[in-house]
């Protein structure tokens, strides 16, 4: 349910062949491998490993990076208040362009988030406000999507289109250059304003076994604005593709 920074995100509205609303007390795990490019210059795409776990009781979830509990979670509809992990970073001695290796690091942080969502006979709706609360980005993030599942026998196909607001400290502080770091690396001092960032994702699953899955997926993000125009960014597309193994307890 929650929205994560990685591509497994809509595996939270399919558990092996059926919604986990369906579910009583359902939990999942999985893993598999993620081939990501980066928006920076100067960093190569790269295979990550990946993890999954997706826990749901109706008052408790955890969902991937995501935990908390529902506040409301009634007739298709549900309030919940959690934390998210934002595993948005960037580390100079990552990238191979000499200007980016001589500015700061960003790290990841640790959102707070409300989110509401509701399931229709026409898809799935969900929007969500996050707010760093580790001082680290002083983000806000505003997101909403949509998804309609296709179930056929085993496979489940879920195509989503969605779109994150992020403020002008989240953006500034990843890709945002500060005058020292202009100072040293020669890249042109640039304050980064808020932005819009539309995605799409199509995940597909299909049940091996009552309780083996494997799934993958494509996830793309499209940055907009400044974000875009930074001096770090030399790619405002950036694309993942996943796929891994699942086991439905």
């Amino acid at each position: 349910m929650k929205k994560t920074a990685c591509a497994l995100s809509i595996l939270s509205i399919i558990v092996l062949g059926t919604t986990k609303n369906a579910l009583a007390d359902p939990i999942s795990i999985g893993a598999g491998m993620d081939l990501a490019n980066s928006p920076y210059k100067g960093y190569s795409t790269n295979y990550y490993p990946i993890g999954h776990i997706d826990y749901d009781n109706g008052l408790f979830f955890i969902d991937d990076l995501s935990a908390g509990v529902y506040a409301y979670n009634e007739d298709n509809q549900s309030i919940s208040i959690g934390a998210r992990y934002l595993s948005n970073e960037f580390k100079p001695h990552d990238s191979d362009n000499h200007q980016l290796k001589q500015l700061n690091s960003r790290h990841s942080t640790l959102l707070a988030e409300i989110e509401y969502s509701i399931d229709t006979n026409w898809g799935s709706f969900s929007s969500s406000v996050g707010a760093d609360v580790l001082n680290q980005s002083n983000s806000i993030l505003v997101n909403a999507d949509y998804t309609v599942p296709y179930m056929q026998g085993n496979l489940i196909v879920a195509p989503t289109i969605g779109i994150n607001w992020a403020n002008n400290k989240h953006n500034d502080y990843y890709y945002g250059v500060s005058h020292k770091e202009s100072s040293r690396s020669k890249l042109r001092y640039f304050n980064v304003d808020d932005s819009l960032t539309p995605y799409a994702e199509i995940a597909a699953q299909y049940s091996l076994t009552q309780n083996i899955a494997t799934f993958g997926g494509v996830h793309i993000d499209k940055l907009t604005g400044d974000a875009a125009d930074s001096p770090m960014v030399d790619n405002s597309t950036v694309t993942s593709v996943y796929m891994g193994v699942s086991y439905h307890f």
